[in-house]
C-alpha cells in the first residue's frame, strides 16, 4: 500500500530537544561567525546570513546525513533554508495584516502536550534551558505556529471534496502501487506475565490459558465470548480479541509460523511474547495482491484531498510572493564559501 506523507509547505519554528549540532557525531565542527549579513530582503524586510544557517542546519539534522552529506549540507540546503525563510517571512506579514488572533488556550494545550513527553515539569524546563530557550520564547512560537497554521487553512478552505468518480479514476490509473502482501485477520486472547512473575507463576498462566483454549476447541465457548470474558487486552476484549489484519512482519515469527500455515477457525498452542501468553485463532486470509478499490479508497481520499491542498497552499505562496518585492545579496556558492 501506499504511504501517504503530508509535508507542510511553511518552515515553522520548533524546539528539537536533545538533538543540537554539538551533540550530533555526524555533524563536523564548525565556525559560528555568520555575520548579520543580508541575505535576501523580503519588501524591506531582511533575512540574515545567521537565519539561514540556523535553518540550513535544522533541516542537516532532520535528513540523518553521514559526515560527508553533512559537510555538503551549505550547498544542499541553502536554496530550500532561503526559500523557507521568505515563505515564513511573507505568512508574517499576511498575519499582521489579517489580524489573526490566536486563542491563549490552544497555546496552553500544545505546551502540555509537548511537556507530557517529558517524565516531568522540571526535565520539560531542563530541556528548555538546554537549547537556550525560555517557556515565554515557546509560547511565542507556538502562538506563530498556530497563526501560520490559521493562514495555510484559510488558503486551502474552498478545496473541493474529491468525488467517487475521482478516486476511482485514480485508483485505475495508479492500481500497481496498491500492492499488498499476505495478511490475515487475527483474534487473539492474553494473558499477562507479572514482571517479577516465578517460573512456577508462568506455568500456571499457560496452564490457565491452555484451559480456555480447550474449552474452546471443544465448543464449550466461543473463541469470542472467551477472549470477552479472559482476556487481558481491554483493547480487543471488547470485539471477542479481533486484533485486525496483520502481515508477516508484523508479528513475532513465532506467531507468524503458525498464523500463516493453518486454516482459519485454527486456535493456536499458548504462545510467549513480551506481552504475556497469548493464543490466537485465524479469522480470514488474504493472499498478496492488489487491493481492492473499497479498500484502497479511504487512503486514496486523504492522499487526494492533502494534495490539493497543498497545492492551494502553494498557489497562495506564490500570489503572495508576485506582490513582494524581493531582493537576493548572496548566492549558495558565496555562503558556501563563507563557512570555510
Amino acid at each position: 500500500m501506499i504511504r501517504f506523507m503530508f509535508i507542510f509547505l511553511v518552515l515553522l519554528f520548533t524546539f528539537a530537544f536533545g538533538a543540537t549540532a554539538a551533540e550530533d557525531p555526524a555533524q563536523p565542527e564548525e565556525r559560528s561567525d555568520a555575520a548579520d549579513l543580508v541575505v535576501v530582503r523580503v519588501s524591506g524586510n531582511p533575512i540574515t546570513e545567521k537565519q539561514v544557517l540556523d535553518v540550513v542546519n535544522q533541516l542537516a539534522r532532520q535528513e540523518n546525513l553521514t559526515l560527508e552529506q553533512s559537510q555538503q549540507r551549505y550547498s544542499m540546503f541553502f536554496d530550500r533554508a532561503v526559500e523557507n525563510l521568505i515563505t515564513l517571512t511573507l505568512m508574517r506579514a499576511q498575519a499582521r495584516e489579517t489580524n489573526i488572533v490566536v486563542d491563549a488556550a490552544e497555546v496552553d494545550a500544545q505546551i502540555q502536550q509537548m511537556s507530557q513527553r517529558f517524565p516531568n515539569p522540571e526535565a520539560f524546563q531542563k530541556a528548555l534551558t538546554d537549547q537556550g530557550a525560555t517557556e515565554t520564547a515557546l509560547r511565542e512560537s507556538i502562538m506563530e505556529n498556530i497563526r501560520m497554521q490559521k493562514i495555510a487553512d484559510a488558503a486551502s478552505k474552498d478545496v473541493a471534496r474529491i468525488t467517487d468518480a475521482e478516486l476511482e479514476i485514480f485508483y485505475n490509473d495508479n492500481s500497481d502501487k496498491f500492492t499488498q502482501p499476505e495478511r490475515a485477520r487475527v483474534a487473539h486472547i492474553l494473558m499477562q506475565i507479572p514482571a517479577d512473575a516465578t517460573v512456577l507463576q508462568k506455568a500456571e498462566i499457560r496452564k490457565k490459558l491452555e484451559g480456555i483454549r480447550i474449552d474452546i476447541e471443544a465448543d464449550l465457548i466461543t473463541f469470542a465470548d472467551a477472549a470477552s470474558k479472559y482476556s487481558e487486552d481491554a483493547k480487543t476484549a471488547a470485539k471477542g480479541g479481533e486484533m485486525g489484519f496483520v502481515t508477516r512482519d508484523n508479528v513475532p515469527k513465532s506467531f507468524s509460523d503458525i498464523i500463516f500455515r493453518v486454516k482459519p477457525g485454527t486456535v493456536s498452542p499458548a504462545l510467549e511474547s513480551q506481552s504475556g501468553y497469548h493464543v490466537l485463532t485465524v479469522l480470514e486470509l488474504k493472499p498478496a495482491g492488489i487491493a481492492a478499490f473499497e479498500e484502497a479508497k479511504s487512503a486514496i481520499r486523504q492522499f487526494m484531498e492533502q494534495n490539493a491542498m497543498q497545492t492551494a497552499r502553494q498557489k497562495f505562496v506564490e500570489e503572495l510572493k508576485s506582490k513582494a518585492a524581493i531582493e537576493y545579496f548572496m548566492t549558495a556558492e558565496e555562503f558556501e564559501n563563507r563557512r570555510k
